[in-house]
């Protein structure tokens, strides 16, 4: 019996149905199934740093602890956003954009300074967008976290301009094969690299694209990375 073209076409759109349906509810259940086990080693480690007898590389690994969960918490907020983002629409807003930036700068300056990184930043406009003001915190929150996991000395810099913010830095950077594949999951520029398991730069890309920005990168192998989140052509200077 000859099956349809349209036959076809219905069941490769139910079957992604289903998948997209998989998708968030393990996407959601996951989310908050890793929040407690992450806060149990959250307020472990804390208790354990205020430890004076700790040596020098026992330190040192507790700070590894501690910025891995810090990037595993950032992850599980994107995750958990992008998941009620498919349930209801998210309310939108118009903020200031340099807002978010200062909060996200006050978030990463310890992470920075544990690794000798110097911050410099920039405000060249007052760009004010519509949108919902938490997708700008996690997407930018992980840019930076990209800046500083990858960059093993020299300094981060973020730029403010009229339809942008710009988190450059001078790192490990990439060639041309691994900045292809930056929005895979997984994927990572480093191969045994410390820090999260490659799933935040997809899902801000994914976050970013339901508010109708985009995020450019431009890389040079040794030489560091500059990461853009550009905003709709909506965004007032």
């Amino acid at each position: 019996m000859a099956i349809s073209k349209r036959h076809l076409a219905d069941t490769s759109t139910s079957q992604d149905a289903v998948r997209a349906a998989r998708e968030h509810d393990f996407t959601h259940a996951a989310s908050h199934e890793l929040r407690t086990p992450l806060t149990v080693i959250r307020v472990a480690s804390d208790l354990l740093g205020h430890d004076d007898g700790l040596s020098c590389s026992s330190r040192r690994s507790l700070e590894r602890i501690q910025a891995a969960v810090g990037d595993m918490e950032a992850i599980l907020d994107a995750l958990l956003l992008l998941a009620r983002a498919e349930d209801c629409a998210l309310e939108y807003v118009d903020f200031p954009v340099h807002e978010v930036v200062q909060q996200e700068l006050a978030r990463v300056r310890p992470a920075l300074q544990a690794r000798g990184l110097s911050l410099q930043w920039a405000e060249e406009a007052t760009p004010i967008v519509h949108a919902p003001p938490r997708v700008l915190q996690v997407i930018l929150g992980n840019l930076l976290a990209n800046a500083v996991r990858f960059t093993d000395c020299g300094e981060v810099r973020v730029r403010v301009c009229a339809d942008r913010v710009l988190v450059e830095d001078t790192g490990i950077g990439m060639d041309a094969q691994a900045l292809a594949q930056a929005h895979v999951a997984f994927f990572c520029a480093r191969a045994g690299a410390a820090g999260g398991p490659g799933l935040g730069l997809p899902v801000a890309h994914r976050l970013a694209v339901r508010c109708g920005w985009s995020i450019q990168l431009e890389s040079t192998l040794g030489h560091g990375t500059c990461a853009s989140i550009v905003f709709a052509q909506s965004a007032q200077a």
